[in-house]
């Protein structure tokens, strides 16, 4: 038997196995391609195509050879936080229209691939870096970043042209601000339209938000980052949109807020129109309006209102013409399909459930994901619109399915796993459910990196506990490795933050395979406040955090303490990030129920955190002054019981390090004795290997003397 450890966990190849990731189809629907690590490096990605006909899989890019050319810009330093990509080898890549090429950046440059001979061309000069790749919808243009400027380049004539040269310290153009892609989800900043004679875009201008410091300690200096952050009640950057004319070569811009202060939230760009969605600062209103990308008389959509915020989604598709299109809404509760044909809207789907996604849609139906029964799994459905009551589930597997449909709607990839089989790839057809065909099966056979410690590995139980207001709360819990003739301590690996679910029927993370080694059970609750479910399950956070998610956990832990074979008095709590947050609120509110906590990169006070995501659910400090101190896990100190280990990247530019040494202030003025592990030059993710060895190898000796011993 092997025994699994910290150090190989985080070694290649990976113990997952091969985890796709972008699946996309060629545009006539006969070849997948994805990219992948490969085996001897987790940390490099390729890229593979499978072939349908021979159901043949090649690797069209080999990037072992590359050498990085030079450190990452800013740009592209911010670009691969936002993303949470931090791979090397391919980062981005796009089929053209004739289906016989895509382009590709890899180490900041540009690529052509031809895929017939795989001869690979540089389409950038040397030693220039480039961001925000786009293929022109036509095929004749590709589209990029650079430097704050945004070029294209002609691929009938090839030449680079330079559209903007605007950019300063100040000033991009072509490439989505820091609210946008870290907040809103909007990771674009310009689109083409269909047939390559417009190119919309954004010009950002961060001159209005006063300049801050942001101090990073690596391994031997202290940096001081000058930035401009938008800190919670404060300004944001200024997003103008523009429409260039590549055939006249003119430029214009849109005027698509209703008030000063609004968020450019969503850009689709059709045949003839641009549909902008913006968002009012306090996130309660959202207006769609259609604007002609020439000139002419803009015409709204729809507006979404709510008492609380609206989630934004990626759910706007045209159908057919510019006059139909589908949305999704959370107006009756939950998430919920439209069709709109001229401004006239009708539901589809049944009334239970929720509709996270459109995957795909044709002039008579669509194809989404969600779930109907329950919210742990997610599938994939197809809608008439003609019979709009009820949805076909395509993917009959229990876990959680993600799928990419073919321009053709022939055939789609169902990315699935579940709590019994790491993610894996299958071509399946649309018009023949039992035609299938494996694209990266990942089965746990021999051969398999994580086959060798399978013997020792331990599986999960899900269930559900009752909220005070009557909601469903899921958990799902993970034993330790072997029968105690004892009780059992447990650790609460909590998250509990807006929007997010943790609690699915997916493969889940091998760390919770070292702590079942080592003794614990793993207990992970989603409370209310997070995603996937109906509005009332979320807005109870509404004017305060760190309440309603802390009575859930809480409910969680007495449910614990209820059960024969734990140990009440050896229950710990860890998080990262929010969970981070939530640990020490729970410390603070337990009343000594938590033997110990481990608070991993935590937000310790709300107006050190940015406008868009902290505003959402607090407004502004001086709209809810008492909402932001009661957030405050710093004002909470008073309370605090039980052994805390802190931990904190020192670069970190999300949650920034100030919010760990106020909370080592306020710990230190009140005498309360805490353990403290910090990473020079690490930020957010904490994922680089010797950072992540490192810190499970202090977090499992802090739970063995705390907890285990």
């Amino acid at each position: 038997m092997t025994q699994l450890t910290v150090e190989r966990l985080f070694s290649s190849p990976s113990l997952n196995g091969t985890i796709p990731s972008h699946v996309r189809f060629s545009p006539d629907g006969t070849r997948v391609s994805y990219l992948a690590n490969p085996p001897e490096d987790r940390e490099r990605l390729d890229l593979y195509c499978y072939d349908v006909a021979s159901a043949t899989t090649r690797r069209l890019i080999d990037t072992s050879s590359q050498q990085a050319s030079a450190r990452l810009t800013a740009a592209e330093q911010a670009d691969r936080e936002r993303r949470r990509h931090f791979s090397t080898g391919v980062a981005h890549y796009d089929w053209l229209p004739d289906g016989e090429r895509l382009c590709c950046t890899i180490d900041g440059a540009v690529y052509l691939l031809e895929c017939t001979s795989q001869r690979l061309r540089a389409i950038t000069p040397n030693g220039i870096r480039q961001t925000d790749l786009t293929a022109s919808r036509a095929g004749r243009y590709l589209s990029y970043v650079r430097n704050g400027d945004l070029y294209i380049y002609d691929l009938e004539l090839s030449r680079e042209e330079r559209l903007t040269d605007d950019a300063s310290e100040c000033i991009s153009n072509g490439i989505a601000e820091f609210i946008a892609a870290e907040e809103m989800h909007r990771f674009d900043g310009h689109w083409w339209s269909a047939n390559d004679r417009y190119l919309v875009f954004t010009r950002v201008d961060v001159s209005a938000i006063p300049v801050s410091y942001r101090y990073e300690f690596t391994a031997g200096e202290l940096v001081a980052f000058p930035q401009r952050y938008p800190y919670a009640g404060a300004a944001n950057a200024t997003v103008k949109l523009g429409v260039f004319d590549l055939q006249t070569r003119s430029l214009r811009w849109i005027d698509y807020r209703n008030q000063a202060d609004d968020y450019l939230a969503r850009v689709n760009v059709g045949r003839d129109i641009v549909v902008v969605q913006s968002q009012s600062r306090n996130q309660r209103t959202l207006t769609v309006v259609a604007h002609p990308l020439a000139d002419g008389i803009p015409r709204t959509l729809l507006t979404e209102q709510q008492p609380a915020w609206i989630n934004l989604h990626n759910n706007f598709r045209f159908v057919g013409d510019d006059s139909t299109f589908l949305w999704t809404s959370e107006r009756t509760g939950s998430s919920a399909l439209y069709l709109y044909r001229h401004a006239s809207p009708i539901k589809l789907g049944p009334d239970r459930g929720r509709v996270n996604e459109v995957v795909h849609a044709d002039a008579s139906q669509a194809w989404v994901l969600g779930w109907i029964e329950q919210p742990t799994e997610q599938h994939l459905y197809r809608v008439a619109y003609d019979t709009p009551g009820s949805f076909e589930r395509l993917t009959p597997a229990s876990g959680w399915h993600e799928a990419t449909i073919d321009p053709t709607a022939r055939w789609f990839v169902d990315r699935y796993s579940s709590v019994e089989q790491p993610v894996c790839l299958v071509l399946q057809s649309l018009q023949d459910t039992n035609q299938a065909k494996p694209l990266c099966a990942n089965a746990l056979t021999e051969g398999h990196p994580y086959h060798p410690y399978l013997a020792d590995h331990v599986g999960c139980t899900f269930g559900r506990i009752i909220a005070d207001d009557g909601q469903d709360l899921w958990y799902r819990l993970t034993l330790p490795h072997h029968p105690a003739t004892h009780r059992i301590p447990v650790l609460v690996h909590v998250y509990g933050g807006p929007g997010v679910q943790r609690v699915r029927n997916e493969w889940m993370p091998l760390n919770h395979q070292l702590f079942a080694a080592a003794g614990l059970a793993v207990f992970e609750l989603d409370n209310r406040g997070g995603g996937n479910r109906a509005k009332s399950f979320e807005d109870p956070i509404q004017g305060r955090l760190g309440n309603v998610e802390v009575d859930d956990q809480l409910a969680g832990i007495r449910f614990l303490q209820r059960q024969r074979w734990v140990d009440p008095n050896r229950i710990g709590v860890m998080g990262h990030s929010y969970g981070g947050f939530m640990s020490l609120m729970l410390l603070a509110r337990s009343e000594g129920m938590i033997r110990a906590a481990v608070s991993t990169a935590p937000v310790t006070e709300w107006r050190l955190y940015d406008t868009h995501y902290t505003e959402r659910y607090l407004d502004t400090p001086e709209a809810n002054p008492g909402g932001y101190h009661a957030s405050s896990a710093i004002a909470h100190i008073d309370t605090l019981r039980g052994a805390l280990l802190l931990m904190h990247g020192m670069a970190d530019d999300n949650v920034l390090f100030g919010n760990s040494t106020a909370l080592m202030k306020a710990l230190q003025d009140h005498r309360f004795g805490f353990e403290l592990m910090l990473y020079p030059g690490a930020k957010h993710a904490l994922q680089e290997r010797s950072v992540a060895i490192h810190r499970y190898d202090t977090v499992l000796d802090f739970l063995r003397r705390k907890l285990l011993s």
